[in-house]
């Protein structure tokens, strides 16, 4: 059977597993290619610059207590050979929370992760670098915060102002330390959302504390827009509300913006989710994706803007019922949205992804990739590449190791057909 035949075939089944099984579907065809990351290999993370270089960045377990932070770039091409970005036995290392390595104009710009410290199990900083003269050297690390207490410190992003200099955020812990447990509700002691502008030379500019209250363990993400970049993180209210708010940062001034709800869904749980929002921008349109459980039911939600993040439309419902969020998406020059997400049942998880018409109608859900629900299995990433989209996740059985996917856009179009 030849190729587009069979492909058609497998569509043609996708359409009636999904027609008669709501959002689960059974794989259709196998979308996995190879990838630099070897056995071992954990916690993907994706950043696509302008010229549409894609960065995969990993951390590689090499020893019970020594791992390496790597990175490999994408381009038409296929994947280059991997590279090290450092080796230590003292990273923190979280299923939720893991290194970057971003890129400008094609070239890598710095890199981060979280190094221990003393002073308890989850005390650590972030660490920033930045690529040296010499060839496979990094600057030392630069530390972007200063409070120097031994808290918590990570749910970093970062983007690139220059070749040389980035804006990067992150969950400030600096107010929780000697927190006891009956404070754990008072906002003097909340978890903060920083900001600093950071120089290749260890120059630290611009330190801003964007939000004084928020959650305490949800990633955050940043975009950069027309002389703005937007975060977006997951706040939270005295009364324990924890929706997603965004804020924007003006590169002159270097000023945030009075955060504001994206939506106000109303998520009340005293506790921190693990599951933060996802931005992008293209040719004026801000969309934002996240997850949020209020009034009982597990949703992956999606909202635009066309003002640059002033106003949101209402919210699209990506999936629910069987998701667990992990949510993230990618925006095309026409406002089309790619949306992915992990599904489960049995404990299996399932990579998902499906795509939003500019007028917002979501069409077909695909599934992507296998893997476990469990957290072992990490935040699936996607990124837009010129025929498709690429994927990578955290594969837990029989190994560990990173897989990554492409879904091209004919691929999405037969699924869409095939009714």
């Amino acid at each position: 059977m030849n190729q587009f035949l069979r492909l058609s075939v497998l569509l043609l089944i996708c359409a009636i597993l999904i027609s008669c099984s709501g959002e689960r579907q059974q794989p259709s065809y196998e979308f996995t290619v190879n990838n630099p990351a070897d056995s071992g290999s954990q916690y993907p993370n994706f950043f696509r610059d302008s010229t549409g270089t894609v960065t995969m960045s990993w951390i590689l377990k090499i020893e019970e207590d020594l791992n390496s932070i790597q990175y490999s770039t994408y381009t038409d091409r296929g994947w280059n050979p991997p590279q090290t970005v450092n080796i230590s036995s003292d990273y923190f290392v979280n299923w939720a929370d893991f290194p970057s390595v971003v890129s400008r104009d094609g070239d890598i710009v710095a890199a981060h992760w979280l190094q221990k410290i003393e002073g308890g199990p989850y005390a650590y900083n972030v660490n920033v670098v930045f690529p040296g003269e010499q060839a496979r050297r990094w600057t030392d690390p630069i530390i972007p915060h200063s409070d120097g207490t031994a808290t918590e410190h990570g749910f970093v992003s970062i983007e690139p102002l220059s070749e040389d200099r980035v804006l990067a955020v992150w969950l400030d812990g600096r107010q929780t330390a000697d927190r006891g447990h009956d404070e754990y509700s008072d906002p003097d002691k909340a978890m903060t959302l920083r900001s600093a502008e950071i120089s290749s030379d260890g120059t630290v500019t611009r330190r801003r504390e964007i939000d004084a209250m928020v959650c305490d363990c949800c990633s955050t993400d940043l975009v950069m827009m027309d002389g703005e970049v937007a975060v977006v993180y997951r706040n939270r209210t005295t009364e324990e509300i924890r929706d997603i708010y965004i804020s924007r940062y003006n590169l002159e001034t270097g000023e945030w913006t009075e955060p504001k709800a994206v939506h106000n869904d109303g998520w009340e749980i005293n506790g921190c989710p693990v599951n933060g929002p996802r931005i992008d921008y293209r040719n004026g349109k801000i969309a934002v994706i996240w997850y949020t459980e209020a009034g009982g039911t597990p949703q992956v939600k999606l909202v635009s803007s066309n003002d640059m993040g002033t106003s949101f439309g209402d919210p699209i419902i990506i999936s629910k019922e069987n998701t667990i969020g992990r949510a993230d998406l990618s925006l095309g020059n026409d406002g089309t949205v790619y949306a992915s997400w992990m599904a489960t049942q049995n404990d299996n998880g399932y990579v998902m992804m499906r795509r939003v018409q500019p007028d917002g109608t979501p069409e077909n859900p695909i599934e992507v990739g296998l893997t476990a629900s469990s957290r072992r299995s990490g935040f699936p990433r996607m990124a837009m590449i010129n025929d498709g989209l690429l994927f990578a996740w955290t594969q837990t059985e029989p190994i560990i190791r990173v897989r990554t996917g492409i879904v091209t856009f004919e691929q999405i179009e037969q699924a869409n057909r095939a009714e």
